[in-house]
C-alpha cells in the first residue's frame, strides 16, 4: 500500500439538495493503488478518516488553532511534557511522543489511533495549507 496525504480545495454537495454546492477544505490519506469510487470520505483510508476529520475541525487556521497545534507538537518533541490533551471545537487528541488518538464531543466516537509521526505530518500539511492564501493542493507521501 503507498499512502498519500493530501490537503486541497474540494466541492460538496449537500445531500438534502444536490443543487446547493460549496468550496471546502479537505484532508485525506488515500491509498495510491486503491479505485478511485465512492464519496470523498470513502476514499479516505479508514484508519485515518478519525485524524483528518479532527484536524479539519479543530484547526480553522494557520495563525491561531494551527499554531496552538504545532506548539504542542514540539512541546511534546522537546521532551517538555509527555501528554497532552488538546481540546478543541469537535474533538479533543491526546497526543504522546508515540502515539495519537481521538474523542469526538459530539458522538462522533473515539479511536483512530495513529503514530506521533503520522499525525504531526498531517498537522504541519493541513496548516501549510491553511497559510497559503491561494490553498493550492499539497500531496505528500504518507508513512503507514
Amino acid at each position: 500500500m503507498s499512502l498519500l496525504l493530501r490537503a486541497t480545495l474540494v466541492e460538496h454537495v449537500a445531500d438534502a439538495d444536490p443543487s446547493k454546492k460549496w468550496i471546502g477544505r479537505w484532508l485525506e490519506v488515500v491509498d495510491t493503488h486503491a479505485q478511485s469510487s465512492g464519496s470523498r470520505w470513502e476514499l479516505c483510508e479508514p484508519q485515518f478518516r478519525m485524524m483528518c476529520s479532527a484536524i479539519m475541525s479543530d484547526i480553522q487556521t494557520a495563525e491561531g488553532s494551527g499554531a496552538i497545534a504545532l506548539k504542542e507538537i514540539c512541546r511534546i518533541e522537546a521532551g517538555e511534557i509527555a501528554y497532552i490533551e488538546s481540546d478543541g471545537n469537535a474533538w479533543v487528541a491526546y497526543i504522546t511522543p508515540d502515539k495519537v488518538w481521538f474523542e469526538g464531543l459530539y458522538s462522533q466516537g473515539e479511536g483512530g489511533e495513529v503514530s506521533f509521526a503520522q499525525y504531526k505530518l498531517a498537522v504541519q500539511t493541513y496548516v501549510r495549507f491553511l497559510a497559503d492564501p491561494e490553498h493550492k493542493s499539497i500531496e505528500v507521501e504518507f508513512p503507514s
